[in-house]
């Protein structure tokens, strides 16, 4: 019997391969779970010394089911997944993946700017559908010059600034959270939340989704921004209050978006962002390249392992267990 059992709830990636790379020399049993049967899932719970989670919902009945667990890692940057305060209070370490996936959301979320910017999608369309008319596309205008706002300014966001400099654009940002030294470092302006919006023509999302960044994106921040501005969101789906962003569109308050990113993982074909020609949505890609889901899982891995072992975890997001 394996001293060990380690959990895995859910695993969108093409290879499992990773896992049993990084695991082979801890003596250790590895189940990948059946979210979707909870009796199942729970019964897997209750033998885990680890779990490896993605996507799957980490509430209280899991937390208390888990009693032998002693770190949840997240495939990932984002934990809202997974319930902080009674992991905390139970011990159990919670980790997260901070910079396996920087450059490919920061190339993404420029892509989408890009493609926005220069009306890819429509193009492309209409000249596969017959149409050979440049003018469909009005108006487009050249990105030298206007300015790129950042909303939040972590790492995926300083990426996107320092490779956004070769299109001479004026970069601005607002977190309240990082000090202003990171800011003089990187060449970029702080503004508050309203210059942001009055200032961006292009403004790329890039914070975390929290109580209090839940739908900040709303009616009210859509009427300050440019009529000709693209939104872009490589963060959280629930930063933006979509039926606001639907209406802001419908309205040309706002020219376009580009979102890879959604209030639920495929909400169905019916929803109204899905009909808008100027949206340009992708189904939860942006760091998906091979080298990044190999780092991603093998970062996770890496994570248990340590831990299980007796050693402390690198990026805990829980920091207040380290003193314990």
């Amino acid at each position: 019997m394996a001293k060990y059992t380690i959990v895995i709830t859910d695993s969108p990636f093409p290879s499992r391969q990773p896992y049993y790379d990084v695991l082979s020399d801890l003596d250790c049993d590895i189940i990948f779970a059946d979210v979707k049967n909870k009796a199942a899932f729970l019964e897997d719970c209750s033998k885990a010394d680890g779990m490896i989670v993605c996507y799957a919902d980490i509430n209280e009945e899991v937390i208390d089911k888990a009693k032998n667990c002693k770190i949840f890692a997240r495939v990932g940057i984002a934990v809202n997944n997974i319930n902080m305060e009674k992991a905390t209070a139970k011990g159990i370490y919670v980790t997260n993946v901070v910079t396996a996936q920087v450059v490919d959301v920061a190339n993404h979320a420029i892509t989408l700017l890009l493609a926005s910017a220069k009306k890819i999608v429509p193009l492309n369309n209409a000249v596969k559908a017959g149409q050979w008319d440049l003018n469909i596309a009005k108006p487009v205008y050249c990105l030298t010059g206007k300015t790129l706002g950042l909303a939040g300014f972590g790492g995926i966001a300083r990426e996107v600034a320092r490779r956004m400099k070769a299109f001479d654009v004026e970069i601005i940002a607002c977190d309240p959270y990082v000090d202003d030294e990171v800011f003089n470092q990187a060449g970029v302006k702080r503004v508050d939340f309203a210059q942001l919006l009055g200032a961006s023509d292009y403004l790329s999302i890039h914070m975390p989704l929290n109580s209090e960044t839940k739908e900040m994106f709303s009616d009210q921040e859509f009427e300050q921004m440019k009529e000709g501005a693209f939104l872009i969101n490589t963060a959280r789906g629930g930063v933006i209050d979509e039926k606001a962003l639907a209406d802001a569109l419908a309205k040309g308050q706002i020219a376009g978006a580009g979102l890879d990113v959604l209030s639920s993982e495929f909400p169905g074909q019916e929803h109204p962002l899905f009909h808008f020609d100027n949206v340009i949505i992708t189904p939860h890609s942006a760091y998906f390249s091979e080298e990044c889901n190999r780092a991603l899982q093998e970062s996770a891995a890496n994570e248990v392992k340590r831990v299980l072992m007796g050693e402390k975890p690198i990026s805990v997001v829980n920091r207040e267990l380290l003193s314990k």
